[in-house]
């Protein structure tokens, strides 16, 4: 695991259905770029251990199915808050129940501190902050790589997150004209942050004998080169202030801490709760 940031399942972990990473890890790398990853949401085997590891869930909450998606809520605002991009990643496409989930979770974020120096109606006429959000399909398979195919989605994207305030266009994409010569600005013109990356298993570590000498076609190119992309776009994106004051490390941390503290206490947060089935 020492080529890992964050430790992938175990073997264990994988043939009980389980997930790895339990809340939020978090990650500083030598560039003082912070990582955060966290569990998955509407997941599952999160709920599959509320049910029979916990035993008891909190009494706000009147099923563990309601517990575990609020959890998830909970999750999904606070990286809203705290990030300056955000890595959506599912192993297919996706599915509508999900993009709604992004969109409430999104409703429900807290609202972007102001300067505690401004006066009152600066602070009114403050817009709040939102993350640049980057959808990453993991185990993607030949057609997915096809230009109908990733233009469809990337209509698909764009019409659910047209009226949504986070930042889902021109910062990642495979239509770069470098990665696959169909895929190109002309092409797909939505500009929306999709890209796609193939089954890591996949990937031969010799070649076959009888052709040694020839390329493995495969429709889309080595999951090492699609990686090195996604790492150099991801790293290439726009940064925004989280606050109206540049925050150092330290301050980024203080600003994490309260900011779980008010997803926690939120009362747009208790009032979703009590109106869930």
């Amino acid at each position: 695991f020492r080529n890992f940031v964050f430790q992938p399942q175990s073997k264990e972990i994988r043939e009980v259905g389980s997930h790895q990473t339990s809340g939020v890890d978090m990650f500083v790398t030598n560039d003082r770029v912070i990582l955060l990853d966290t569990q998955p949401v509407l997941s599952a085997s999160v709920l599959d251990m509320m049910i029979h590891h916990d035993k008891k869930y909190p009494a706000e909450y009147s099923t563990a199915e309601n517990c575990m998606e609020m959890q998830s809520l909970q999750l999904a605002a606070f990286m809203m808050t705290v990030c300056n991009v955000l890595l959506v990643v599912q192993d297919w496409f996706t599915d509508i129940n999900f993009l709604r989930f992004l969109l409430t979770a999104e409703m429900l974020k807290p609202s972007t501190p102001a300067n505690s120096h401004d006066d009152t109606s600066v602070q009114e006429n403050t817009a709040d902050y939102y993350p640049q959000i980057v959808f990453v399909q993991n185990k993607a398979v030949r057609d997915d790589f096809s230009v109908e195919t990733y233009r469809a989605k990337q209509c698909l994207l764009s019409k659910v997150l047209e009226n949504s305030k986070l930042k889902y266009k021109d910062a990642v994409t495979l239509a770069t004209g470098e990665l696959l010569p169909g895929l190109n600005n002309r092409n797909i013109t939505t500009g929306v942050n999709l890209f796609l990356l193939p089954h890591m298993d996949n990937q031969k570590v010799e070649a076959d004998s009888i052709l040694t000498f020839l390329p493995e076609y495969r429709g889309y190119p080595s999951f090492n080169r699609l990686l090195q992309s996604l790492r150099n776009q991801v790293f290439a994106c726009q940064r925004r202030l989280l606050t109206h004051t540049i925050l150092s490390e330290k301050n980024w941390f203080h600003y994490a801490a309260r900011t779980w503290d008010t997803v926690k206490k939120s009362t747009l947060m208790a009032e979703y709760n009590r109106l869930l089935p």
